[in-house]
């Protein structure tokens, strides 16, 4: 009987040592819930993964080339990167009632296009040009659609151009698979419908040979550091003199109810002004000239005092004496919301505005309204309602004296 307890004591001791401290053990899970990110070399061409052709002077499987409230579209042989057409639109989303303004391209008879290979290995590559002028931006986004109705966005940023700004050389303009948000609205890149061109702000151009092409990112120096901007706040401020600031005005074109221009017949000061000329036809409504002086970047001006600011800018009428101009002047925020004051001799020392260039000078109290965050600011506004012809020069922000 002793024996037998001395083996038991011996076995139980055994047990307590292997638990305590010969043996660790590790918790293992069959499944932990997280796959690793599939990895797809490069593949030997595009078109053993998708057909890389998207547009080239075939129009079958493309919508939204025609004219609509805020947009005007066509093909034309007349100006061509290649082959035998090109795309030419010209659109300003500010037009009232303006809700939607852009194309799309099915490609491939809309088939399902799976670019999960290519993502991180290709981008969207078009050719563009200006139809006049020279442009310092090109505010489209590219979105790219599944056939569930999943969307990934990515915008057409300056960096992807071949130069710095657009004007009527053609240069072509690479956006690279890997920048499209695709997450926030679930796209499915193993099922693509079509790619689509959303036309923000207002341009003017040509656009031809859209494809599927190899991209290597660019190196990035490591010298290289974020652009230090000046203080938005910082006056006086010109935002027009004979050009717009870091040219980031828009609104220059000539067609349907408007003939908006940089011209050098006339200027209050320097050799340049806008000249403004509308006749509303009844299908316009709003039409824009709009200007960023902070390089599309926020203008918070709750960081000043509102009384402090003002904007200054000179007209000159061309039409008849009046005292009450169809021309409005306003704050955009980024939502798109909009405050304004029409343009009367109130702001003037005259009575009226007539054949000889007057000093416009409105307060920001005049703009102030619930309906715009002025923490947000996008850009000044001139909005042209219903006919006039003058013109405007030495646009400016300036602090005024308040008594």
């Amino acid at each position: 009987m002793e024996n037998v307890q001395k083996i038991g004591f011996i076995a139980f001791c055994s047990l307590a040592l292997l638990l305590s401290g010969c043996v660790e053990f590790k918790e293992l899970a069959l499944y932990d819930g997280v796959e690793p990110a599939p990895n797809f070399e490069k593949p030997e061409s595009i078109n053993k993964v998708v057909e890389p052709l998207i547009y080239d002077d075939n129009p079958s499987d493309m919508w939204g080339i025609e004219d609509e409230i805020c947009k005007r579209a066509e093909y034309t042989s007349d100006v061509v990167y290649s082959g035998d057409q090109a795309i030419k639109i010209a659109w300003d989303r500010n037009e009232e009632g303006c809700i939607f303004a852009g194309f799309g391209i099915g490609w491939d008879g809309y088939a399902g296009k799976d670019l999960t290979r290519i993502m991180d290995h290709a981008a969207i590559r078009f050719y563009v040009r200006t139809q006049e002028g020279r442009a310092f931006g090109l505010p489209i986004v590219l979105t790219l659609e599944d056939y569930s109705g999943g969307m990934g966005f990515a915008y057409t940023a300056n960096k992807y151009f071949e130069r710095t700004f657009i004007d009527t050389v053609w240069q072509k303009v690479e956006v690279p698979l890997s920048a499209f948000d695709v997450d926030t609205e679930n796209l499915d890149v193993s099922n693509i419908k079509q790619l689509q061109f959303e036309l923000q702000q207002a341009g003017s151009n040509y656009i031809d040979d859209i494809s599927l092409v190899f991209y290597t990112p660019p190196k990035v120096e490591p010298w290289m550091e974020e652009e230090k901007l000046p203080d938005p706040l910082e006056t006086p401020i010109t935002i027009f003199g004979d050009s717009f600031i870091n040219g980031h005005g828009w609104g220059m074109m000539d067609y349907n109810c408007r003939n908006v221009q940089i011209t050098s017949e006339d200027a209050f000061q320097g050799t340049k002004a806008i000249s403004a000329e509308w006749n509303d036809t009844g299908d316009c409504d709003v039409m824009t000239i709009a200007a960023s002086w902070n390089k599309w970047h926020p203008v918070d001006f709750t960081r000043g005092n509102y009384e402090d600011f003002a904007f200054e800018f000179y007209i000159y009428n061309q039409g008849d004496l009046t005292s009450d101009l169809n021309l409005y002047f306003g704050l955009q925020d980024y939502n798109r919301n909009v405050v304004r004051t029409r343009i009367s001799a109130k702001y003037t020392n005259k009575d009226a505005f007539g054949s000889t260039w007057t000093r416009v000078l409105i307060p920001i109290q005049e703009l102030k309204g619930s309906a715009i965050d002025y923490s947000d600011i996008k850009q000044l506004v001139f909005q042209m309602e219903k006919t006039g012809d003058l013109l405007i020069d030495e646009v400016k922000m300036v602090r005024r004296k308040v008594n």
